[in-house]
């Protein structure tokens, strides 16, 4: 522990906010520590009367030194005048809408005073842009699982003496050593006017002359944030940035890179864990995916519901946002909010990461997919120990396409991979496309034949990874779903062909799930005139090329959970699946049917599967000439074939 001073100047700038005053003031009286705060309270003019009395009633109980301003001077000046009281003190610049814990000075002096040439130190806060928490570089709410004292102790024991190098203080809460205010000056008054960037102006001066400006990581102190400049804020805040930037040109390169780097993520990590380990939870599964949106998503918020119902907790690792870099991955624990920080570079960190995890209670991990996470990540239940599963959504497993659709939008034959690699090296790069294939198939063979189970949705895909991985221990289980009453056979069977037909598709409709083949439909149906029409529920990859057939309604993007009503306001009389890849199970299929919509769909993959076994539509045979469909399609209709059956 370095030498502390025994009073330090803790210096308030107020202008308005009664209560967030009051509390603050009463707040620095009433913490409990070695180093004593001499509370300096400078009012900038302040026009709340309520205000300034409790600040004359304060001074006149000998809590406060007060200073009064007799015009309005703004925070640079205000503070100027308040650090100014004591020459041979530190000063604690704090807002006054700032909220301190016992011991906060004592471990803010220590940072301060860790070393000869630490110029500052700053607290964390939930608002305080590169020192904030939970999450970095916003405004946080405060995390409702702790009080804030509280919290405030999990940071002094989580983080204990704990400092990491700041490219600048955070003004909010700024702990300034008297040698380094003498050796860089005050605030620029002149330059900076009302406020907002002073204090990096001040660290980059400092900073200049051989100062540091550290984060105190053991400390953490509430702001509420903007009480004084309110609405004016984002206004103050651009005309001086581009202040700083004229006068300090490597300074905002200089904070990108913090940011890009966010050295402080390990320190958010451990309060993270800490305040997860007093959380009361079952036995931990891991499930590791892509974290995209789409059936994959669907099935995991159903497994976390059906393993929860176990007795289980759940947790998804997942790459981190699109915008942090891609060797990154992000744990989130299912139910836990608020846990922003669990993310991981690999494989540097992964034996932090299996140390976190087993802190937690990890029992095993299952494999959803590996699309986007790094190569190391396989690594995880050896590392762990622990037995894994792997479950089946697609075929990335052996198929750098993922979903089987060759250059020709058609699905391919499967063949070795010395054809499968001319396949990939067509056109443009596939993202996808990380390793050669046949390196994709033994990466994915050692996975698949050491896990406990594999589990495939269909009888289909099991068929095909079982060609592929011959000693995996491969299975079909279907996907739980709700209970639904059976889509009846269309009542206007046998179809006329006095009425049109409008059928429906449901979802995402990119080239793999058939739009190709929905366009030469629609613009075939158009040109020969035929009673047909279509409306997607959802979007497509195109929607402008099938509104210029003047065949095709689509609807737009609709909330998880909404597409059975989205569905059934489109008045179809039945539904489409046009997906030209042999899907593992489509879960567009099942909505179709919940919607009470006979459905066709091509003879492929768990689609043909799942109509064959269930009777409620009809199978075509696979083609992407639209000219094919319609005609079979009208033919349907009007001569309608056992239920299930394939249409000749």
């Amino acid at each position: 522990m370095p030498n502390l001073p025994e009073i330090v100047d803790v210096v308030v700038p107020v202008y308005r906010g009664l209560a967030e005053t009051r509390a603050c003031l009463q707040a620095v009286l009433a913490a409990a520590g070695t180093v004593r705060p001499h509370l300096v309270v400078v009012s900038d003019h302040c026009p709340d009367e309520a205000l300034t009395a409790l600040m004359h009633a304060m001074a006149a109980a000998g809590q406060i030194t007060l200073l009064e301003n007799e015009t309005n001077l703004g925070f640079p000046a205000t503070a100027n005048r308040g650090m100014a009281q004591g020459p041979d003190r530190d000063v604690v610049l704090l807002n006054s809408d700032a909220l301190v814990f016992d011991g906060w000075l004592d471990r803010l002096a220590a940072a301060a005073n860790a070393s000869p040439d630490i110029g500052t130190a700053t607290p964390f806060s939930n608002n305080a842009t590169i020192s904030s928490y939970p999450a970095f570089n916003i405004d946080n709410p405060l995390p409702g699982d702790l009080a804030p004292a509280a919290l405030d102790r999990l940071f002094a024991a989580v983080n204990a003496g704990k400092r990491i190098d700041l490219p600048t203080a955070v003004g909010f809460c700024m702990y300034i050593r008297r040698d380094c205010l003498d050796d860089a000056g005050d605030f620029d008054v002149a330059a900076f006017g009302r406020g907002y960037g002073e204090e990096n102006d001040f660290c980059r001066r400092s900073a200049y002359l051989g100062w540091r400006h550290v984060l105190a990581a053991d400390v953490f102190v509430v702001h509420a944030g903007g009480v004084s400049f309110g609405a004016t804020k984002d206004a103050a805040l651009a005309c001086n940035l581009a202040v700083l930037a004229k006068r300090h040109p490597g300074y905002l390169p200089l904070v990108r890179d913090f940011l890009r780097r966010d050295p402080v993520l390990p320190l958010r990590r451990a309060v993270d864990m800490a305040r997860l380990a007093g959380q009361a939870r079952g036995p931990l599964l891991v499930r590791l995916c892509h974290g995209k949106d789409g059936g994959t998503a669907r099935r995991l918020s159903d497994e976390a519901a059906e393993l929860a119902a176990a007795g289980y907790a759940t947790a998804l690792l997942a790459p981190a946002a699109p915008d942090e870099p891609d060797n990154r991955v992000r744990l989130t624990l299912d139910g836990a909010a608020g846990t922003p920080n669990l993310v991981y570079a690999l494989p540097e960190e992964l034996p932090a990461l299996v140390a976190d995890l087993k802190a937690l209670g990890t029992a095993g991990c299952i494999f959803h997919h590996f699309l986007d996470l790094p190569e190391a990540i396989l690594n995880l239940p050896a590392a762990l120990g622990l037995p894994y599963e792997a479950r089946i959504h697609d075929y990335a497993w052996f198929c750098p396409r993922i979903t089987l659709v060759d250059d020709t939008g058609l699905p391919c034959s499967e063949p070795d991979p010395a054809a499968c690699q001319r396949c990939i090296d067509v056109g443009e790069p596939l993202e996808t496309a990380d390793v050669p294939v046949a390196q994709l198939l033994a990466r994915s063979a050692r996975l698949l034949d050491a896990a406990g189970r594999v589990i495939a949705p269909s009888g289909d895909a099991v068929g095909r990874m079982a060609r592929h991985f011959p000693n995996a221990p491969i299975a079909a289980l279907s996907h739980p779903e709700p209970a639904f009453a059976p889509p009846p056979v269309p009542a206007f069977l046998p179809w006329d062909g006095t009425t049109p037909l409008r059928l429906a598709l449901i979802g995402a409709i990119g080239r793999h799930k058939g739009y190709d083949v929905l366009l030469s439909m629609a613009r075939d149906a158009a040109r020969r005139e035929l009673p047909l029409s279509f409306a997607v529920a959802g979007f497509t990859q195109d929607d402008y090329a099938l509104f210029a057939t003047g065949r095709v309604f689509v609807t737009g993007r609709y909330a998880e959970g909404e597409a059975v009503c989205v569905v059934r306001e489109l008045g179809c009389q039945a539904a489409l699946c046009l997906s030209v890849w042999p899907e593992t199970w489509c879960y567009t299929l099942t909505e179709a049917w919940r919607a009470g919509l006979w459905t066709v769909g091509f003879d492929l993959g768990a689609v043909g599967e799942r109509i064959a076994a269930a009777g409620y539509g009809w199978r075509l045979p696979l083609t992407l000439d639209g000219r094919a469909v319609n005609n079979r399609l009208l033919n349907l209709f009007a001569h309608p074939p056992a239920p299930g059956s394939v249409a000749s």
